[in-house]
Formats: structure tokens, C-alpha cells, sequence
């Protein structure tokens, strides 16, 4: 009876932060990078910092590569990553915010196998 009661009490208080008045931008889906074919057949890794702002209802807009490295390798494939991530809104006073000027680094790395498959 007790373990019940627990899972109620615990049940509640995660409902009761979901319903409240103000909540922080939360990332909800969207896909992961696609490693660019001639990248990875070279065995280049990089990263790349997009720039980006998320609407009210939740969508990247306005996404803009900062830096890359390598310049311009692996770009094209963390914009389109970054454009297909969906979100939650940041909340305030119980109305949805936009969020403008977020920062997310995307990198681009081989691990184990991945780095030995033309040899």
C-alpha cells in the first residue's frame, strides 16, 4: 500500500510541474546529423555552431552557421539537423515565449568501425 502511495505522491508532483505557469524550453524530437558521405569516406570529424531562434510554437527558425570546422564540410548537414528539431516554448506567467539567439554545437565524430570501413 505504502509503494502506492508513493507513486501517487510522485505521480502528482511531476504532473503538477508540467501544468504550472512557467516552464524552460524543452527539446521535444527532431533528427540527429547526417554525416555527409564524402566526409566520412575521407575521415574528416568536425564541428559546427549554429545559431538559431525557436517560435512560440516550437520551430527553429532563422538558423545561421557561427563557426565550422572544417569550414563549410559539415554545415549544410548541421543546418538541416538543427531545422528539423521541434520544441516546447519556454513559458512565462502561463503565455509562450519565443527563444532567440540560442546556441547549439553540432559535432561530427567517427567512432570505432566508422573510421576503418574503406580498409
Amino acid at each position: 500500500m505504502t509503494i502506492r502511495l508513493t507513486l501517487i505522491a510522485c505521480l502528482l508532483m511531476m504532473l503538477s510541474g508540467c501544468v504550472g505557469d512557467q516552464r524552460p524550453l524543452q527539446l521535444i524530437a527532431g533528427a540527429g546529423p547526417v554525416y555527409p558521405a564524402q566526409a566520412k569516406a575521407q575521415g574528416l570529424q568536425g564541428d559546427v555552431v549554429v545559431r538559431y531562434n525557436v517560435t512560440t510554437q516550437g520551430m527553429v527558425v532563422e538558423a545561421e552557421v557561427v563557426s565550422s570546422n572544417p569550414p563549410g564540410v559539415f554545415d549544410d548537414a548541421a543546418l538541416e539537423a538543427v531545422t528539423s528539431w521541434r520544441f516546447n516554448p519556454p513559458v512565462v506567467d502561463g503565455v509562450a515565449q519565443p527563444s532567440v539567439g540560442r546556441q547549439s554545437t553540432v559535432s561530427f565524430r567517427l567512432e570505432g568501425a566508422d573510421r576503418y570501413d574503406d580498409y
